[in-house]
């Protein structure tokens, strides 16, 4: 069923997390540009762990390259679903945009965190990006910590 732009913003605004994480999933299947602001929101700031990865997903359909800060903040959420679509989006906007609009900011977490979640994921985005940097990221840093 399509839903309206409108239709869908009463829906990431509802109280119900079930409904607001539908209301995400209709913004990434329409790819709602308009709805941008109301999934970096949600991402950041929602305590429920399936809106925030609604929200991730939804970001990874829209594939702006303005969501790299937000995405990469992602990143260290304590729910594995949100890092994983993440995780997922930054994949993407790398393979369909400007690798280097996220390769750096992956090789600083591999390696300088601490947060292991953290960690595997940007493993993760760096071997499915893939080149000389992300290869030389992953040998140089992946097997230090």
């Amino acid at each position: 069923m399509n839903k309206s732009l409108n239709d869908v913003i009463n829906l990431v605004i509802h109280a119900d997390p079930a409904k607001r994480s539908l209301g995400f999933k209709y913004i990434g299947k329409h790819r709602y540009t308009d709805a941008l602001e109301f999934c970096l929101n949600a991402l950041q700031h929602d305590d429920d762990d399936d809106v925030r990865a609604s929200a991730a997903w939804a970001l990874d359909q829209i594939n702006s390259p303005d969501t790299v800060y937000d995405l990469i903040q992602a990143l260290y959420d304590p729910c594995f679903s949100v890092r994983s679509n993440a995780s997922w989006a930054l994949i993407h906007i790398a393979q369909r945009t400007i690798p280097q609009l996220v390769i750096p900011e992956i090789i600083d977490i591999l390696a300088e965190s601490t947060d292991e979640d953290a960690r595997q994921m940007a493993y993760m985005i760096l071997h499915h990006i893939g080149g000389k940097d992300a290869r030389n990221a992953i040998n140089r840093y992946w097997k230090d910590k």
